[in-house]
C-alpha cells in the first residue's frame, strides 16, 4: 500500500504528514479562503515545512498506485519535487523504476531537495532530486539521468497555462510512444486552456482530466492502451452526464 509506505517512510525521518480534511467538516478552509488543505503536508515540530505548497492528495497517491500496477514504468521523470512527497509515491508505485524529479530549491525546497536523496540513499530507492528549473533543463537532465525514453512523467512546478505547455513541449522529445504523462492542478489551477492544446498536440496519446481526483489531475495515455490501464484510467474519471449533477 504505497500510501502506508510514504506515511512511514516520513514517520522515520520524523516526520508527521498532515491534509486531506474535508471542507465539509472544516468549511472555514476552502479553497477560495486561500487554505486549501486537499494535499498533503509534511510537519515537524508544529511546523509545516513543505511551505511552498501542499503535495499531492489521498486519492492522487492512490491514482499513481493504480496506474503502476496496470502499467509498471522502468524510467520516470518529475517536473517538481519539494519534499518528495510525489517522488517517492512514483518510486514506491513502479518497483525497480529509477525516479529523477528536478525543483528549483526555492524557501524550504531547499531542504527538500538535500531530504529526498538522504532518504533515497538510507531506504535503497533508486530515487534522485536535481537542482534544475524547467523548461530549459529538462533536456540536459535528462540525457544526463536515463538510458531510454521516459515510461512516466509527473509535471507539477509553475501552476500557469503558459507553464504547463512549455514543461510539456519540454519532455515530449523524450517521451516512450507509449508512455504516461500527468499533469497536476489542471482543474484547481484553472489550466484547462493549456491542457486542451496539449491534448491537440499529443497526437498518439488520449487527454483526460480525471474529475475523482482532488485537484483534476490531466492525463496522457496512449491510444494503444491496454485494456487493464484503459480501466486504471476510467476509474477516476466521472461520467459525462454526472458531472453537471
Amino acid at each position: 500500500m504505497v500510501f502506508h509506505d510514504l506515511i512511514d517512510l516520513y514517520a522515520r525521518e520524523g516526520f508527521a504528514v498532515g491534509g486531506a480534511i474535508s471542507p465539509f467538516l472544516h468549511p472555514e478552509l476552502n479553497p477560495n479562503a486561500g487554505k486549501d488543505l486537499t494535499g498533503m503536508y509534511i510537519y515537524r515540530d508544529g511546523e509545516n515545512r513543505a511551505v511552498s505548497g501542499g503535495g499531492i492528495s489521498l486519492s492522487e497517491v492512490y491514482l499513481i498506485e493504480t496506474l503502476g500496477a496496470a502499467r509498471p514504468a522502468q524510467r520516470v521523470f518529475g517536473i517538481g519535487c519539494s519534499f518528495g512527497w510525489s517522488t517517492f509515491a512514483l518510486a514506491l508505485a513502479n518497483p525497480g523504476a529509477k525516479v529523477v524529479a528536478i525543483d528549483i530549491a526555492h524557501g524550504t525546497s531547499a531542504e527538500g531537495l538535500d531530504l529526498t536523496n538522504a532518504v533515497a540513499k538510507r531506504n535503497g530507492l533508486n530515487v534522485k532530486g536535481v537542482l534544475s528549473r524547467s523548461p530549459e533543463g529538462v533536456a540536459p537532465v535528462v540525457a544526463a539521468e536515463f538510458d531510454g525514453p521516459l515510461d512516466l512523467v509527473f509535471i507539477d512546478a509553475d501552476h500557469t497555462d503558459e507553464a504547463q505547455l512549455a514543461d510539456y513541449l519540454a519532455v515530449r522529445p523524450f517521451l516512450a510512444p507509449d508512455a504516461i504523462v500527468l499533469f497536476h492542478d489542471v482543474f484547481l489551477c484553472s489550466m484547462t486552456k493549456s491542457f486542451s492544446q496539449i491534448a491537440r498536440l499529443a497526437t498518439g496519446h488520449e487527454a483526460h482530466i480525471l474529475s475523482r481526483t482532488a485537484t483534476g489531475i490531466g492525463i496522457l495515455v496512449p491510444k494503444a492502451a491496454p485494456p487493464e490501464l484503459r480501466r486504471a484510467v476510467a476509474a477516476f474519471r466521472d461520467p459525462f452526464a454526472a458531472i453537471p449533477v
